[in-house]
């Protein structure tokens, strides 16, 4: 049998127990040039052990599998040592449901491959993941792949659901190792039944329902997390990326004298926007000490309070129409609004300040990129029916949705005039705010809530809705 993490490990035709696990790898180490790695390059070296970034530091055994709990498939439930061997490996073969740990915690270059077939894990189901693992491999070669890899010198992890302990897979496929001469390390996971009381039903609110999430990347994580909490499967395609801009010269001319009239956040990619600007320019939050800020909602009040900035005005609604209309009232006429917003903000709303006498400046301060490709993998869930809830958090979201599915496929697994589930076919559609939701009635998409909130919150609390209404009927 393969010992734990902390205990001995399993060498064939060399024993168990950690003296024997510790010879076997002196003697690896004693094979290659001290100081180099695999592919002969100098290792960076900090307090005699390569830095974390390198790569190996993670993988203190070289030659050796390491067959990891992956858990539910919820990154957050990941052990502190699964995360470590994740961040180092170079070739990762994992089971169905953990594609979420992987988008989180693998490094982009390692390859990943997915199990397909009997025993691909515990509580796993045998469907590869349409989401793109790179490759796949079918469960009884998992075992010859795992030693052809590692004999090539690679950091190899094969990443179970659950816990390896309890794995059937996990089980015939240490034996194959054994039987190859090819040792292993056993990382203990969170069993995939974790969270349950026994005895006790507790049903989470989104239980068995896949979610696409399509914020950008550095945004999605904290909606995704909130839906793996709730019992769902969170789907990610990040659509659309936040980029600065390549010529400042208006905003930083703004920051450089900011410290009077107003200055107007409607986003918290605005905020990030000029916090990286005034960093470049060698400047911080005092920059803006003499100014006014109004911020749309409460994600951006408390990004600028991140900064120690404090917002005088947040209207009651979270929307930008509801903030040019609270700023309407309280500037006076010459006085300056600054205005730092993305290159594909709707600028009509907001000249109605300019009608009140105020100058207002709109510099750009990011740029919205559409991601249609990042559809790719979405367009094959929702062909084959396993989305069963489509959420946009902006209008370019909904655009670079429909330019990469294709609106032929729009039209057929999102007709308006069907009904969505469990009664219909169709998933349902949540849009966080009245914009996104405009934007995707005009493309074709149903559209089934907008929150009271057009916040994060408000659109978990939607799902929330949703789920129960789903449940129930």
């Amino acid at each position: 049998m393969p010992a734990r993490d902390g205990g001995g490990a399993r060498f064939p035709g060399g024993g168990t127990g950690a003296a024997a696990g510790r010879a076997a790898a002196a003697a690896r180490c004693r094979r290659r040039p001290r100081g180099r790695d695999r592919r002969g390059g100098q290792q960076r070296l900090r307090g005699g052990r390569p830095v974390a970034g390198s790569g190996s530091w993670q993988f203190p055994f070289p030659g050796w599998v390491y067959l990891v709990g992956g858990g539910p498939g919820d990154p957050g439930l990941l052990t502190a040592r699964a995360r470590r061997l994740l961040e180092g490996a170079e070739v990762i073969v994992f089971d169905p449901g953990l594609e979420g740990c992987l988008r989180s915690v693998a490094a982009p270059t390692a390859q990943r491959v997915a199990v397909t077939g009997e025993g691909a894990g515990e509580g796993a189901d045998a469907t590869v993941p349409a989401s793109g693992a790179g490759t796949v491999v079918a469960a009884g070669l998992v075992a010859s792949r795992l030693a052809r890899w590692v004999r090539e010198g690679l950091r190899v992890v094969r990443l179970y659901r659950g816990d390896p302990a309890t794995s059937p897979a996990a089980r015939d496929e240490a034996r194959r190792l054994v039987a190859a001469g090819v040792p292993f390390l056993v990382v203990p996971g969170v069993p995939s039944g974790a969270g349950s009381i026994p005895g006790v039903a507790l049903e989470p609110p989104l239980s068995g329902l896949r979610v696409l999430v399509t914020r950008a990347a550095e945004q999605a994580g904290e909606l995704a997390e909130a839906i793996r909490l709730l019992g769902g499967e969170p789907v990610e395609a990040p659509l659309i990326a936040i980029r600065p801009v390549t010529e400042a010269g208006e905003l930083d001319e703004y920051l450089r004298d900011g410290g009077h009239g107003w200055w107007a956040f409607t986003s918290v990619n605005a905020v990030r926007a000029v916090a990286h600007r005034l960093q470049a320019l060698g400047l911080d939050a005092r920059a803006l000490a003499g100014a006014r800020l109004a911020a749309v909602g409460e994600a951006t009040r408390a990004e600028l309070a991140r900064l120690g900035l404090r917002a005088d005005l947040v209207p009651r609604e979270f929307t930008g129409e509801h903030l040019w209309s609270a700023l309407a009232a309280e500037i006076v006429p010459g006085e300056r609004v600054v205005w730092p917003r993305g290159d594909r903000a709707d600028t009509a709303p907001a000249e109605r300040l300019r009608g009140r006498g105020a100058d207002l400046r709109a510099p750009v301060a990011y740029r919205t990129v559409l991601q249609p490709q990042e559809a790719r993998a979405a367009r094959e869930e929702l062909l084959a029916g396993r989305l069963d809830v489509l959420t946009f958090a902006s209008p370019s979201a909904v655009e670079a949705f429909v330019e990469g599915v294709g609106r032929d496929v729009t039209a057929r697994c999102l007709d308006p005039r069907q009904a969505p589930r469990p009664v219909g076919q169709r998933p349902r559609v949540v849009c966080i705010g009245p914009r996104s939701a405009e934007r995707a009635r005009r493309l074709g998409l149903p559209v089934d809530r907008v929150p009271a909130q057009y916040t994060a919150a408000g659109l978990v609390s939607a799902l929330v809705e949703q789920g129960t209404a789903q449940g129930g009927e």
